[in-house]
């Protein structure tokens, strides 16, 4: 079999990379509206801006990798067990596992007040079993797979607001970096 007959198509992909993103670019905004009120003290606007500029890069970096990992996990399973429903198992996988992931960066923050929260790290290797069990199986139900499938074909709309973001993130990072070589 070849590799590119396994390979979602652009149409497969742009579902589970609204997904994605949504939760990547949602999470980032949130923990950059939480901080902003401190870095009004101390920074000028440009400054903020840059910062800003700077998280939408990392996250298109980010968003992309993770979509890498799902293709990836795609290529490596039978056609039959994430293929067949690449968009519903795929917006699963990203949604339970960047959940999760909001889950363990909100337990390490708490945890400033006490000791580090080791026992959820123990749990982790568990935890991303069911995530992908979960989004191997789930979609087997009609009914959520059609309420995910569903979201997941509305997220796109977002990427029409991302992408133009992120590009012009991407060039105000690039003009930092300049002006910082010369």
């Amino acid at each position: 079999m070849k590799i590119k007959e396994k390979l979602p198509s652009i149409h497969q992909i742009a579902p589970v990379l609204a997904v994605t993103a949504i939760m990547h670019y949602g999470w980032t905004t949130y923990r950059f509206i939480q901080k902003l009120p401190s870095w009004l003290l101390f920074l000028n606007f440009r400054e903020i801006l840059s910062n800003y500029a700077q998280t939408l890069v990392f996250n298109l970096a980010e968003v992309l990798l993770f979509i890498s990992i799902i293709v990836v996990i795609n290529l490596l399973l039978p056609r039959k067990l994430f293929m067949n429903m690449f968009i519903a198992r795929g917006s699963l996988l990203a949604s339970l596992s960047l959940g999760y992931l909001v889950y363990l960066a909100l337990s390490i923050g708490q945890s400033k007040l006490s000791d580090f929260p080791w026992r959820i790290f123990q749990w982790a290797p568990l935890v991303t079993l069911v995530i992908f069990l979960l989004a191997i199986f789930l979609p087997y139900v009609a009914l959520v797979r059609k309420i995910v499938e569903d979201l997941a074909d509305r997220a796109i709309i977002i990427l029409y607001v991302l992408v133009p973001l992120t590009g012009l993130g991407l060039l105000l990072f690039l003009y930092n970096i300049l002006v910082n070589l010369v």
